[in-house]
């Protein structure tokens, strides 16, 4: 599987290749007036309001704190499972730093969040030559959190003058 590795508080995540639109430098967010901690609000892209997430709350840590060298990801994802009509979600996800592409081998992957509630995102851990990495699994933040991320949207669509100035 060829993945993008990226770090939130120093640790190594990846992500499937397939669902990175763009790497960009950090963005700053206009902030919504009510949602959850990972939901930092929405930035422009290109004259589109798009919500952005916070990696750190994502991955049960703090939150990740803008600095030289940190990204936004840029995340594109059907939200169905026939991806050829389904309609997609995008989204930007704060890391901390974006390091570079690699294929991951999953032999011998384990998975020490299965089954905790609230972090179903993240699968297996993986054995690189950097350390351990994690997959974080963008598909299923969509999927769980379509309405929040097309309700941020709306918002956005609905007072754009107020969110953008």
């Amino acid at each position: 599987m060829r993945t993008l590795i990226w770090t939130a508080k120093n640790k190594l995540f990846a992500i499937h290749v397939g669902h990175v639109r763009e790497v960009c430098p950090v963005v700053t967010a206009q902030a919504l007036p009510s949602g959850p901690p990972w939901l930092l609000g929405l930035f422009d892209y290109h004259g589109t309001l798009i919500p952005l997430l916070d990696a750190g709350i994502l991955t049960g840590q703090t939150p990740i704190e803008p600095q030289v060298g940190s990204r936004t990801i840029l995340i594109e994802v059907p939200l169905a499972a026939d991806s050829n009509t389904a309609s997609m979600a995008i989204f930007g996800l704060r890391v901390e730093q974006a390091i570079g592409l690699r294929d991951l081998d999953d032999s011998g992957a384990w998975n020490p969040t299965s089954g905790l509630p609230g972090f179903e995102h993240l699968r297996e851990v993986l054995n690189i030559p950097e350390g351990r990495v994690q997959v974080f699994d963008a598909t299923r933040i969509a999927m769980q959190h379509q309405l929040l991320l097309q309700g941020a949207s709306a918002v956005a669509a609905s007072d754009h003058r107020r969110l953008v100035s």
